[in-house]
């Protein structure tokens, strides 16, 4: 059988945290995308602020997923792919967490089976 090399649970930790370095990255991206001055970012975009719509939603920009910043019904401040690459960066974090923990309970039983194998007479 092939052991499981010491670095290859370095190489799972490196994927992880790359994972989660692009989670944060593109959360951050999401949160601070409006700017401060909500009414100066949705002049910017061409787009009239609506502040009935955004008192009768007043929930949307502050929850944590999904991102949502409108100016009016139509117009979402918060770009596009934010949301869906959000989705799929916390998902490949879970799935490469998985295999890390996969790859290390199977280098554990593979030992264990080893060392039991070679303590028989």
């Amino acid at each position: 059988m092939r052991q499981i090399q010491p670095w290859a649970w370095l190489i799972w930790l490196g994927l992880i945290c790359m994972s989660v370095l692009g989670l944060g990255v593109t959360y951050f991206v999401g949160i601070f995308a409006p700017g401060k001055d909500i009414n100066e970012t949705c002049a910017k975009a061409g787009q009239i602020l609506d502040d009935g719509y955004r008192s009768q939603n007043w929930k949307e920009p502050g929850q944590l997923f999904p991102l949502h910043n409108k100016c009016n019904a139509y117009y979402d401040i918060i770009p596009a792919w934010v949301n869906p690459t959000l989705v799929t960066f916390a998902l490949l974090t879970l799935v490469l967490l998985g295999a890390f923990i996969v790859s290390i309970i199977t280098s554990w039983k593979r030992r264990a089976y080893r060392s039991s194998a070679n303590e028989t007479p």
